[in-house]
């Protein structure tokens, strides 16, 4: 059988890469990606060729923002498609970062845009049943079509490593893109109780984004002295400090976005076997257990936070012991290997049999 793969987002970032190995493996294969820097460049790269390969083809597979790609494919052919679907362009766009309004032409556009890509598809690619049941509902969308897939992320580059560790005092750390689904000032909030309780905890702050100046000039507003800011670094180097830390946090916003989403840095973490602290929410609640394998914050008060981390602190042997079960939870349900025995099974067997 002969796939194509195409993406509008890189090639080399993990899920794609993924997807693209996995691909490989299993059938004859092409591919129509673009390395160029941003989609301004990339989508006509993609589109100036895309057309001429599809005929060819026995099945498409669409990776990450691919939503306008789905579409395209369907108006030349019938053939199969599968779309790794990952996330919603119009709630990030009108709701997280509300750079347009729903009823706005843009968000009547990028609606329509993203329930014509999941009907044209005949496999979606998610990793939650709340992220399920949410577009199901939204876009009408029946649920049979769904595959169900926990995030995949560069194993070559993040695993358990011995290392220094990046402070003797204990350590948390946040890696991201300051995006406002992250709320990272909630973080510099707590960062400050933290250092007016005369607490020796040490804040690391790797990234960049949105909200980075807005978090720099709280830091700098409060005066304090137990954080760092560093920038963007490759995955290879920011594996020291995901292992060099003691505890990692996830998200702490609410709305639908946050509350259907796992995070490739909560994989991340959990793939090194260190501790994930994250405000509970329905998609973390379904994949983890609270004190088990993960830690969860109620609510997105900084004094919340701020309560947990030093609870945290004071009790090294659960940290430990929470650790090492996240290392647990990620071999036996969240590794890459375990990802592809679900697409084999449920979406490759189907494609096969239908030859």
């Amino acid at each position: 059988m002969k796939i194509l793969f195409t993406c509008a987002d890189k090639p080399t970032i993990s899920r794609n890469k993924f997807h693209r190995e996995t691909l490989q493996e299993n059938f004859e294969y092409t591919e129509v990606v673009s390395e160029a820097k941003g989609y301004a460049k990339r989508i006509p790269s993609i589109l100036a060729r895309l057309p001429f390969k599809i005929f060819s083809q026995d099945t498409f597979f669409v990776g990450y923002m691919g939503h306008f790609l789905v579409p395209l494919i369907r108006l030349f052919t019938k053939k199969p498609i599968i779309y790794d679907f990952y996330l919603s362009l119009y709630d990030v766009m009108c709701n997280d970062r509300k750079l347009y309004k729903p009823n706005s032409l843009l968000g009547k556009f990028t609606y329509w845009l993203e329930k014509k890509s999941l009907q044209d598809a005949n496999f979606i690619i998610v990793d939650t049943n709340k992220l399920i049941e949410e577009l199901s509902s939204e876009y009408g969308i029946s649920k049979d079509k769904f595959v169900k897939v926990h995030l995949t992320i560069s194993e070559d580059n993040v695993y358990p490593k011995d290392v220094k560790p990046y402070s003797d005092s204990f350590s948390v750390l946040y890696v991201g893109s300051y995006i406002p689904l992250h709320n990272t000032p909630v973080i510099i909030e707590a960062a400050k109780i933290v250092q007016d309780m005369g607490e020796d905890i040490k804040f690391l702050m790797i990234g960049e984004g949105p909200h980075l100046q807005t978090c720099q000039d709280l830091a700098k507003k409060y005066d304090l002295k137990n954080i760092e800011f560093k920038g963007f670094m490759p995955l290879e180097e920011l594996n020291y400090y995901y292992n060099a830390c003691d505890i990692n946090l996830g998200l702490f916003n609410s709305g639908k976005r946050a509350n259907a989403v796992v995070l490739n840095k909560t994989n991340d973490s959990f793939r090194v076997g260190k501790p994930h602290l994250t405000l509970k929410t329905d998609a973390m609640s379904e994949a983890f257990e609270d004190s088990k394998d993960i830690f969860f914050v109620e609510d997105i008060n900084p004094k919340t936070l701020t309560n947990k981390i030093i609870e945290l602190k004071n009790n090294p042997e659960l940290v430990k012991r929470v650790g090492q079960n996240a290392l647990k939870s990620y071999e036996e349900k969240l590794s890459n290997k375990k990802a592809k025995e679900i697409i084999e099974k449920k979406i490759f067997s189907k494609l096969k049999e239908n030859e």
